[in-house]
């Protein structure tokens, strides 16, 4: 009878301490079917049952000796610039069981499969491996499927192009903890503060414990930099699969994870520079993280996408558990997720999304991208406290200053910071248009910036076009997933702004550029008849420097929005300052 402080028997999933070891690399058959769970108990499950499983290496590492001969003929190939990266590791594929141990091993080789090597390039050679090995680097093979062990799947066949058959390694890996990967198709660059796959993602990194389960984790898109930048900053067992050449990793790593890039251990199939198409990078940075992890964790996948059919592969030679968020609305963004539960259902752990909360964000028009304003987007400009406002816009007395979406850091904010915010500040990670106007209120500044300005000068733009007639620039723009810009914003009458140094952006071609004096030449924007975005059509100003709206006073501009509701959103923000007007009451 099982005791009633048992996990398993509370929850009624099969208890993973009376499964063989076999049984715990294949999934049981169809013992690890469980019924769809809530994430809670998904989260129990995951941590109950990697206390039993015996992880053992997905990779052997090997001694220094025979270390040695591989980074030789690495650096001895990496003479060969247009190498390609899949034919390298067929060469280091052979080194292994080739018994080298010896640097008279390494040089009859490399005679006997490239050429006969004179004494300076051998010296160079001989020279370059030693660096090599004295700075750390290590090098791994793959376990074969005849010699794995049984609690875990081995690395992928090695008679692929796409499948390594020597990784390079630096950085102390986690041992025999088991790892989790998060999977997740390509997301926008937007990311909606209320996206489910971010709340799970959330629940599930806060609840892993730091003693027991590691990230198997790697870098290149906004899920696997998540994943990584919070195992980092809660002190998980992590190891890296970088998509790039160890020998740049240190370079690399640095732009998302600053000076703690060090402390991560890093793996790649590629030591230094070599010819490899980017998506086949991908693929296989994929195809390694799937396999070296003992779990998954499923967020989003895609229907016919290169994740779905690497997931697929894995899933199909070597099985390891699954925990698959099952969604509410199958659609075409999440399509794999449900392919994946029922192909691969004795393996798959189900789970729902959390309950419906309240949104913790301020305010977010991501979702639906910012409708197009309507028509009429002058009523309710005379209500606010000022005058005949409505008329003052209409005579062109104002200048305005359009937000849109951010889709990234704030200025000033590190991508680290930016990473480290979606996961631990939810009241901070929307990014909208209306966002970027309740952080500019808060600041009360408009910060410069110099995005296809020519010369670099920081500027604030302004456009003498209102708010109705906003159509006549605004552009939906597929590859940043956002508006060109949206109805949200600051107005200032024009002779203030005037008065602080705005001036008319100068249009023109190159010709006139040349003739501009340079203190001027942060006006010019090119425009002519044989561009197809001539750009006069914005009537556009700037001011070259920040501009502080604290000495604006309340008469002298206003916020804009759409509606009341996102009014009264505004109005809760710190150091206001000016009056907020919705543009369609």
């Amino acid at each position: 009878m099982a005791r009633k402080d048992d996990p398993c028997a509370r929850k009624k999933f099969p208890c993973p301490e009376k499964l063989t070891r076999t049984q715990s690399a294949v999934g049981a058959g169809g013992v690890l079917t469980v019924d769809e769970k809530t994430i809670e108990e998904a989260i129990e499950y995951l941590h109950v049952f990697s206390r039993s499983l015996g992880a053992s290496s997905r990779f052997i590492r090997l001694d220094d000796e025979s270390a040695y001969c591989v980074l030789g003929a690495a650096a001895y190939m990496g003479r060969f610039e247009k190498m390609r990266c899949f034919d390298a590791q067929r060469v280091f594929a052979r080194l292994p069981g080739a018994g080298l141990k010896t640097e008279s091993d390494l040089r009859s080789w490399i005679a006997q499969y490239f050429s006969p090597v004179n004494a300076r390039r051998w010296d160079s050679t001989r020279k370059r491996a030693q660096e090599f090995l004295s700075a750390g680097i290590m090098v791994f093979v793959p376990v074969e499927p005849s010699s794995a062990p049984v609690a875990g799947p081995p690395l992928p066949q090695r008679d692929s192009p796409e499948c390594p058959g020597i990784l390079f390694g630096k950085g102390c890996p986690p041992g025999r903890s088991p790892l989790l990967a998060v999977f997740n198709s390509r997301k926008p660059r937007l990311v909606s503060p209320d996206s489910k796959w971010l709340d799970v993602m959330r629940s599930f990194l806060h609840a892993l414990d730091r003693r027991g389960i590691g990230l198997a984790g790697s870098t290149g898109t906004l899920t696997y930099d998540l994943a990584s930048v919070f195992a980092l900053r809660r002190g998980l067992l992590q190891l890296l699969v970088a998509p790039f050449p160890l020998l740049t990793a240190k370079r690399q790593l640095r732009r998302t994870f600053g000076d703690d890039a060090d402390r991560i251990p890093v793996i790649s199939c590629m030591l230094h520079a070599a010819s490899c198409p980017a998506k086949l990078s991908m693929r296989c940075r994929d195809r390694l993280l799937a396999d070296l992890a003992d779990f998954h964790l499923i967020l989003e996948i895609r229907s016919r996408g290169n994740l779905l059919a690497v997931l697929e592969q894995i899933q199909s030679k070597s099985p390891r558990p699954q925990f698959v968020l099952k969604p509410e609305t199958p659609r075409a963004a999440n399509a794999g997720n449900f392919t994946l539960l029922k192909d691969f259902a004795e393996h798959a752990i189900g789970f729902k999304s959390p309950r419906p909360r309240e949104p913790v964000r301020i305010w977010s028009a991501a979702a639906s991208n910012s409708p197009r304003p309507s028509g009429n987007l002058l009523r309710g400009l005379d209500r606010a406290p000022r005058g005949n406002v409505s008329q003052c816009v209409s005579q062109g007395d104002y200048l305005f200053h359009y937000t849109r979406a951010c889709g990234g850091p704030w200025p000033g904010e590190t991508y680290r910071q930016y990473l480290l915010g979606l996961l631990e500040t939810p009241s901070l990670r929307g990014r909208s248009a209306l966002d970027v106007l309740v952080r500019i209120a808060r600041e009360g500044l408009l910060r410069a910036g110099c995005r296809m300005i020519r010369g670099g000068t920081p500027v604030v733009c302004w456009s003498s076009l209102p708010p109705h007639e906003l159509f006549l620039i605004r552009k939906w723009r597929q590859g940043f997933a956002r508006w060109t810009v949206e109805p949200y914003g600051v107005a200032v009458r024009r002779d203030v702004l005037r008065s602080l140094g705005a001036k008319p952006a100068v249009y023109g071609s190159e010709q006139v550029y040349s003739v501009l004096p340079d203190s001027e030449k942060y006006r010019f924007q090119v425009s002519s008849s044989g561009l197809s975005a001539a750009w006069r059509h914005e009537r556009e100003w700037r001011i070259a420097e920040d501009l502080a709206l604290g000495g604006i006073k309340p008469h002298q501009g206003f916020y804009f929005v759409q509606t009341t509701q996102e009014a009264e959103k505004l109005n809760g923000s710190a150091a206001l300052g000016l009056p907020v007007v919705a543009m369609d009451e």
